[in-house]
């Protein structure tokens, strides 16, 4: 009894010991471990400072005067050549004053020509020169002596008379002529306004938003749609005045839109006038042609830091870092013992491209594991480029 119970407990030290080195050999971890060696950045050289995507080009399409949409041409994302009619409004009364006005220019017209022909008749056929109706002698002798005797003794002058009735159908001409004009003037305002119940694309776009539906009154004034050159797009920057004599119109810069790679932008214009509240200058930047951005869209532009202290921080890519509990934490290798230890280190808030700033716990030119795997420890021991547990003739070598 007593021996069976002595194997019984051998055969189980031995499954013990057996576990234990198969406990032991698992710690080494297949995937291939990375070694980099830490770099110190000037961390204020660069500011990366906020913007705005916008459409290189932007209009805001308004009534002109009242009345009621009776076209639409699309919604919101639909894209339009220059000269498309985009929207209208109804027209019909505009149209009847139209009508009114061609029948003034028309009346105006016909008494040009009737002054014409009077002042035409008057000029070849006077009429201070016509006698009062009679018989032929009567009038004869009135046109021979009775004229003649009263321009002599001063009490006419048929000369005068004359000049007189021709300013008068001159008058007439120039009354008719006046009234012609004032239609033409009428009609050609009312045909502006007719044109102006249409509009059209002023360049190629799309409509970016839609104020109004068919069928809607509107006022004079009032946004009816939005449009917008959406292939070409800027960013809008407003740059702090103790910045902006690093930046000059033509100058490249990097920027990121809604935190994807750095892309290059060109300054397009900077304007000439500052904020007086917020000590900032607006800028525009050009984005390139294809640019994976849409109106409206956070960007990040990274301006140069012309007050920098030129003071240098290590910096680690964010995946090197692992958090224990509420510290991060980095692993360091040496290699003359080539082991691995963890440090917990102090890092700044903000990231640049992936890399953190180190504010404590780490130096530079100390190299590290850029990929720690989730269950790295300290005390491992790097060799051939996987991480194995290190054993007591490991540490004495």
């Amino acid at each position: 009894m007593h021996t069976r119970q002595r194997r019984f407990t051998s055969i189980l030290a031995g499954i013990l010991m057996f576990s234990a080195g198969l406990s032991h050999s698992s710690v080494a971890i297949a995937e291939e471990i990375k070694v980099e060696t830490v770099q110190s950045v000037v961390y204020d050289r660069h500011v990366k400072l906020g913007g705005t995507v916008i459409p290189f080009k932007e209009v805001t399409i308004t009534a002109q005067h009242p009345g009621q949409i009776n076209y639409i041409a699309g919604i919101e994302g639909d894209a339009f050549n220059a000269g498309t009619l985009l929207i209208s409004t109804d027209d019909d009364s505009l149209r009847a004053q139209r009508k009114a006005a061609v029948a003034q220019w028309n009346q105006a017209a016909y008494a040009y020509q009737n002054a014409i022909s009077q002042y035409n008749r008057e000029l070849w056929s006077p009429t201070s020169e016509k006698g009062m109706p009679g018989m032929g002698l009567p009038n004869l002798m009135d046109q021979m002596f009775t004229k003649q005797m009263s321009d002599s003794m001063g009490y006419g002058d048929s000369d005068v008379e004359k000049r007189a009735d021709l300013t008068n159908a001159m008058s007439r001409v120039k009354e008719a002529q006046a009234m012609m004009e004032a239609a033409k003037a009428q009609i050609d305002e009312i045909d502006v306004r007719l044109y102006d119940t249409k509009s059209t694309a002023p360049f190629d776009g799309v409509i970016v938003e839609k104020m109004v539906e068919a069928g809607d009154s509107v006022q004079p004034g009032q946004p009816l749609l939005v449009f917008a050159k959406s292939n070409h797009l800027s960013i809008e920057l407003n740059v702090p005045v103790s910045l902006m004599h690093g930046i000059k119109k033509g100058q490249i810069l990097k920027a990121s839109i809604a935190n994807r790679t750095a892309i290059n932008v060109r300054v397009a214009q900077v304007f000439p006038v500052a904020n007086g509240q917020q000590h900032t200058v607006k800028i525009k930047l050009d984005l390139p042609l294809g640019a994976p951005a849409a109106p409206g869209m956070y960007a990040e532009v990274s301006v140069s830091n012309a007050q920098s202290q030129n003071q240098a921080f290590p910096t680690v890519p964010a995946s090197a870092i692992i958090k224990r509990g509420s510290m991060p934490t980095i692993f360091v290798y040496d290699p003359s013992t080539r082991l691995v230890n963890m440090k917990i280190i102090r890092t700044a808030k903000a990231s640049n491209n992936g890399y953190l700033t180190v504010l404590s716990g780490l130096k530079e030119g100390e190299q590290f594991i850029a990929n720690p795997p989730a269950k790295i420890t300290s005390g491992l021991m790097l060799r051939n480029g996987q991480l194995v547990a290190a054993k007591k003739s490991d540490d004495d070598e």
